[in-house]
């Protein structure tokens, strides 16, 4: 239930997840504004006798997370009582498209709206009538490579000329080529599942059970294969794209801040090649190559609209291959600051909980906290508690966080407030 902003809140006794301080316990909003992250004590000083803190009660307090849906059919829309703050919205149908923002902003969360529609002339294209300063393209329309590229291309030479972020979407896995595209008609009405975007199945597993003597030699040879083939779809829109910075020069195609949204399968050298062209990518958590993302140094997002948010940074923390996993922290990162950095406009400490962002947050009833590294992607310093990094909630427990809380803007809009 949503309730009037308050002038100032007070929270103590929890664990606050804030680059400003890594072992804050305490927050301190002013309206629509985070004023303060530290300790307990400092809070009680700062608010005054006139302010009564609430105590969290060992509860986590992190950045709301961002959540990516594909409005196709009637499927459910996610929510601020799942720890949502935000909500990126893709669509080819502009009714649709505008009845989930509608809808959306309703539940008091911030919408993402992206359109899905093919560019080809700058004089046909007026950006003043999109719904935000992105335009979308769908790559599943296409069967031809060349085809492909020649349509990519296109459409990010007058995105980029107009000032419009170019969003590339590749279909969702098991989807090839249609007429219609990804965004056509979808006889099961969901179009892609929170569980699909999250990486795990119906039951909540990332893959079905199988022998493991005989899925053995198949898991390596997969994992050979994933890190020296990537997706041929891939191949053509990076060759578009390099034709466009070619065109364009590199300066006025890199600010535009291009994307290719719904990667899973790369090879090292499309990770390279995304990091030359300056393209962030958007992912589905357990199916991408994250490790090597990041050696590469390609800006990557997260794509989930589970239930649980929770469900996707524990997909790519414990993914079954090396190259797909990274830290607890890395995935929470794409699923919060790093989708605010994608979108063209927003403000350098959206998605962060420090001095001076916006008062968009989560409060988690989690079993534990801890600093979580995948096995097998990064250095064990980062554990230490000497290296500062704030603490999240652990993963590996017998359940989830759950969410108890939403705020945004500084207005409650899921849960009730600590208490005194």
């Amino acid at each position: 239930m949503k309730s009037e902003q308050q002038a100032v809140r007070v929270w103590i006794n929890g664990s606050v997840y804030s680059p400003a301080d890594p072992f804050a316990t305490a927050i301190f909003l002013d309206g629509a504004t985070v004023a303060w992250v530290g300790s307990d004590d400092a809070a009680r000083a700062m608010a005054g006798a006139d302010v009564t803190p609430g105590d969290l009660r060992a509860a986590v307090v992190t950045p709301a997370f961002v959540a990516h849906h594909r409005v196709v059919g009637s499927g459910q829309l996610p929510r601020a009582e799942h720890g949502y703050g935000a909500v990126e919205l893709v669509s080819s149908d502009p009714d649709a498209l505008d009845a989930a923002t509608r809808e959306v902003r309703a539940d008091g969360l911030r919408a993402l709206p992206i359109l899905v529609r093919r560019a080809r002339d700058t004089d046909e294209l007026d950006p003043s009538a999109l719904p935000s300063p992105a335009l979308g393209f769908d790559a599943a329309a296409f069967g031809d490579p060349a085809a492909l590229a020649d349509a990519a291309r296109e459409h990010l030479v007058v995105c980029t000329r107009v000032g419009l972020q170019a969003v590339l979407v590749l279909p969702p896995s098991g989807d090839g080529a249609s007429e219609s595209g990804s965004f056509g008609d979808d006889p099961s009405g969901s179009g892609l599942s929170g569980n699909e975007l999250s990486g795990s199945d119906a039951s909540g597993n990332d893959r079905p059970e199988d022998d493991p003597d005989e899925t053995a030699g198949e898991d390596e040879a997969s994992t050979e294969d994933a890190s020296s083939s990537g997706d041929p779809r891939v191949d053509a829109l990076l060759d578009a794209a390099d034709a466009a910075a070619e065109e364009l020069g590199g300066r006025a195609f890199h600010a535009r801040g291009h994307r290719i949204v719904g990667v899973e399968q790369l090879s090292e050298a499309q990770c390279e090649r995304l990091a030359d062209l300056a393209i962030t990518v958007s992912c589905v958590p357990g199916r991408a190559p994250l490790r090597d993302l990041s050696r590469a140094g390609v800006p990557v997002t997260l794509m989930t609209d589970d239930p649980n948010p929770w469900t996707a940074v524990k997909a790519a923390l414990e993914a079954p291959d090396e190259h797909l996993r990274t830290s607890a922290r890395a995935a929470f990162l794409a699923l919060t600051r790093g989708v605010w950095r994608a979108h063209r406009g927003g403000t350098p400490l959206a998605g962060q909980l420090a001095p001076g962002a916006e008062a968009t947050l989560a409060v988690w009833d989690a079993e534990s906290v801890m600093v979580q590294q995948a096995q097998g992607t990064g250095a064990s310093w980062s554990t230490d508690p000497r290296a500062r990094t704030p603490v999240l909630p652990a993963l590996d427990d017998s359940r989830l966080p759950r969410c108890e809380a939403t705020v945004v803007a500084g207005t409650l809009v899921s849960g009730a407030e600590p208490r005194p």
